[in-house]
């Protein structure tokens, strides 16, 4: 069996993402970490829809309502 040489190691990628955000974010309280996450740039359309509709209050309330039916 011949091994091949990754040209990109996605584990690798998400650990190192992780840690850069786990240290960027260390002692914030759950208000903090919200105001930073919303801070931050999203380049994926989708991801940017959901993090404002999820933003929202209205839509938070809504469906945490709804799972508790």
């Amino acid at each position: 069996m011949s091994k091949t040489e990754k040209k990109f190691d996605a584990v690798a990628m998400m650990r190192s993402s992780r840690d850069r955000i786990s240290a960027e974010i260390e002692g914030m309280t759950l208000e903090q970490e919200l105001a930073w996450l919303a801070t931050q740039e999203l380049k994926d359309p989708f991801l940017k829809r959901l993090r404002d509709r999820a933003a929202r209050p209205s839509v938070a309330a809504d469906a945490h309502e709804a799972a508790r039916r």
